[in-house]
């Protein structure tokens, strides 16, 4: 049976999270900044990476009593937040705990062991194990592969323009596929829409083509590389989070069909771009 979370969470569940103070936490990432405040007044906000002074306006605003704040660029963030309590937390226990919480809001309890993975800029994949967050393995291939790609093969815009962009087309033109090899399938452990190699085909230059083409290699790459994991770990269960996943129906399919392919479920986290955030608030709480 796959599971499926549910893609939207009720703001107003986030006022529940198990927070007795008003805390706020910061996951400051290559490409973009999440900001989240707990509390009854519960808030996210997802900024450009770099927007130091609409930072210190929405912490002043939240007055919080401490802010958690985790990523690649904690140390920028915590310095411009110099008039206020801060505390460095570990992105993977942020992210572990982060997931988790979200899970529970959206009234589903994750497994005792899986795999977690953010797909932002790049990729990393945790092993949770109860309490225990590790970082077993990532991969150089995220959102910012795909906007620095389809850069260069003409296919401008922002990230949510060329999702949309994307949704229009048709991988098909682009890439090798079993079908163009062979009539049938049937007696292999493939079907005619599995692809044989990436941007092998190039029968379109379309843009949304290529674009979805894109999306697709780096959703089945990331995905091939979490079913290889998790074999031998006995893991059937791979939770997702991450900027990349928003609004992003193709790279759910991708990775959902991949993973499916063998046997192992892909959950993914509603509100799953503030993970690290929301672990990092629940941080400074405990």
């Amino acid at each position: 049976m796959h599971n499926q979370l549910p893609s939207n969470l009720d703001m107003d569940k986030l006022t529940s999270l198990v927070c007795s103070t008003n805390v706020a936490g910061i996951d400051a990432g290559a490409s973009l900044w999440k900001l989240f405040c707990a509390g009854k007044n519960a808030e996210m906000k997802l900024l450009p990476s770099g927007s130091i002074e609409h930072v210190q306006h929405l912490v002043a605003r939240w007055a919080p009593s401490a802010v958690g704040i985790t990523g690649a660029k904690a140390c920028v963030v915590a310095a411009a937040l110099s008039s206020i309590q801060t505390l460095p937390v570990n992105e993977f226990l942020a992210w572990g705990l982060g997931a988790s919480e979200l899970a529970r809001l959206g009234d589903f309890v994750l497994p005792q062991h899986h795999l977690l993975v953010s797909i932002g800029t790049g990729t990393f994949i945790l092993e949770i194990k109860g309490n225990k967050a590790t970082r077993i393995s990532g991969s150089t291939l995220g959102g910012g592969t795909l906007l620095g790609l389809s850069s260069l093969l003409g296919c401008s815009g922002s990230f949510s323009d060329l999702v949309a962009l994307a949704s229009r087309g048709e991988r098909s033109g682009v890439d090798l596929l079993v079908s163009d090899i062979i009539p049938s399938a049937d007696n292999l452990a493939l079907t005619l829409n599995d692809t044989v190699a990436s941007f092998a085909k190039l029968d379109s230059r379309d843009p949304a083509d290529l674009a979805q083409a894109l999306i697709w290699l780096i959703g089945e790459n990331i995905g091939i590389l979490c079913n290889a994991i998790a074999r031998p770990l006995g893991i059937q269960t791979i939770v997702f989070g991450g900027g990349t996943l928003a609004e992003n129906d193709i790279l759910h399919r991708v990775l959902r069909e991949t993973l499916k392919d063998r046997g192992n479920d892909a959950l993914f986290l509603p509100k799953g771009a503030f993970c690290g955030a929301v672990g990092a608030a629940l941080f400074v709480n405990v």
